[in-house]
């Protein structure tokens, strides 16, 4: 009788964790297109977007929202020469953010990356 009981305990905490496991496994796959389209936009900035100051936004086919800023970027606490200089490329901060919704709730996450400034080639 005490094995029963012990047996019914230990079934009760082995579905408890599979039913954790598979949530966490839906919500990571739930992930996967938003952290998708963040990483591609993202990419694109500096290479076949322009890296310049200011912000878009867009909307994929499957209803997330995307936006890309981008603005200059100023460390306090190291002392360096201003991207002003001449001579000295210009550091930004570009976020991307996603936006969708996932079962009537409204998601997003966002990417930061720095970016150097290219030099122009006459």
């Amino acid at each position: 009788m005490v094995a029963l009981a012990l047996l019914g305990l230990a079934l009760a905490v082995l579905t408890d964790s599979v039913r954790t496991g598979l949530a966490s496994a839906s919500r990571s796959a739930a992930l996967e297109p938003p952290l998708a389209v963040a990483e591609a936009k993202l990419a694109a900035v500096g290479i076949t977007e322009p890296l310049s100051l200011g912000t878009i936004t867009g909307e994929e086919k499957s209803g997330m929202r995307w936006r890309v800023a981008v603005e200059d970027f100023h460390d306090d606490s190291f002392d360096s020469p201003s991207g002003d200089t001449p001579g000295v490329p210009r550091l930004y901060r570009v976020r991307v953010t996603v936006s969708w919704l996932q079962g009537g709730a409204s998601r997003s996450l966002s990417l930061d990356s720095l970016r150097l400034e290219t030099p122009h080639r006459p």
